[in-house]
């Protein structure tokens, strides 16, 4: 085998094994690439299933808040109504209070009526035995002494008319008295109906 041949021989070895040595090389680094795009494309999914987890955290912490919030109204409007019915029952219990004073206050006009009609029937009584007893004075002035008697009878009508006047102005007294009473405690009746209406402006 001739110089030339084994020269060609090793140039061509030689140019093998720098096209294997280039084509491993190219393959190494397209592998290698290939590798970094992977890593690239895991990396952004990653970063996609952060920012997925984020904003899947971030809607679990509104819709908490936004449970709270709904829990937080409910117990309002929960103490609000109990607020209400309270005020509905105070409000009842006053109307309740103000029936009952007005009854008494129309009682109690009643009975000073009556006694301011009792005390009238006997002030006319003690005027009725009044005049009867100056009757009596009258005509005993213009009889004998046999009429003197009659006088001295009418003369004790008399005191007994005084007494029954004294009692009948007495008893119109305690009369004015209690319709001066039924007068207060009208207009008590009549505070108390406007503290009522203060208190719940429904009250009717």
């Amino acid at each position: 085998m001739s110089t030339l041949a084994i020269v060609l021989i090793v140039v061509g070895a030689v140019i093998l094994i720098a096209l294997a040595v280039f084509l491993t090389r190219r393959s190494v680094e397209t592998r290698r690439r290939e590798r970094e795009r992977l890593r690239t494309e895991a990396a952004g999914h990653r970063q996609e299933a952060e920012a997925h987890a984020v904003k899947a955290g971030e809607k679990r912490d509104e819709a908490r808040r936004e449970r709270e919030r709904a829990a937080q109204d409910a117990a309002i409007g929960e103490e609000a109504g109990r607020v209400a019915e309270e005020r509905e029952q105070r409000a009842a219990a006053a109307r309740e209070r103000a029936e009952r004073e007005r009854d008494v206050a129309t009682s109690s006009r009643d009975d000073a009526r009556r006694q301011r009609e009792l005390a009238e029937e006997h002030a006319r009584r003690a005027r009725e035995r009044e005049q009867t007893a100056t009757e009596a004075a009258d005509r005993a002035l213009r009889v004998d002494r046999s009429a003197e008697a009659e006088y001295d009878n009418a003369q004790a009508q008399r005191e007994s008319a005084a007494e029954h006047a004294q009692t009948a102005e007495e008893r119109e007294r305690q009369a004015e008295e209690a319709e001066q009473r039924a007068q207060r405690e009208g207009r008590a009746a009549g505070r108390h109906d406007q503290r009522a209406k203060e208190r719940d402006p429904d009250v009717s």
